[in-house]
């Protein structure tokens, strides 16, 4: 049976660097059966040695990798994974145009294929709230005005 999915969240990694096998793997490590976003939107530094040494992967800037399969709920939002689709900007307060462009390509894409009602941040659901979370520290007024 299909997931009714009609809500996509916005996240970000809270890390400089990073991409789809490095969160794997630490989602693997919280007992979790795999990375818990449907998509990941990297930026210039996908591994940490790139961030260490300052030398920025340009061609990663905006990639878009593909995490959990859409049809099985993330790990993403405590209480809110059922009905939702999880995509983490990789960064923590700092995002590339590259990485806006593609999280608009991909918000389109969803939101031609599935039902979708609201497009919120992490920090907007309660059980977030109470976590202290402010990810993807990015107004989300003004990102849902980008996206429009």
């Amino acid at each position: 049976m299909a997931r009714e999915i009609n809500t996509i969240v916005i996240h970000c990694s809270a890390t400089e660097f990073g991409n789809k096998s490095l969160f794997k793997r630490w989602h693997k490590k919280r007992g979790w059966e795999d990375v818990g976003y449907h998509f990941i939107i990297t930026n210039a530094y996908p591994l940490k040695k790139y961030w260490d040494k300052k030398t920025p992967d340009f061609k990663a800037d905006g990639h878009i990798e593909n995490g959990r399969h859409v049809e099985v709920a993330g790990a993403h939002v405590r209480l809110h994974n059922d009905n939702s689709i999880g995509i983490c900007l990789v960064g923590d307060r700092t995002f590339t145009s590259k990485q806006f462009e593609s999280l608009k390509k991909l918000i389109k894409k969803i939101t031609s294929e599935y039902k979708i009602k609201s497009i919120r941040g992490h920090y907007e659901f309660d059980t977030a709230k109470e976590q202290g979370k402010t990810c993807p520290n990015i107004d989300m007024d003004w990102l849902r005005k980008l996206l429009a």
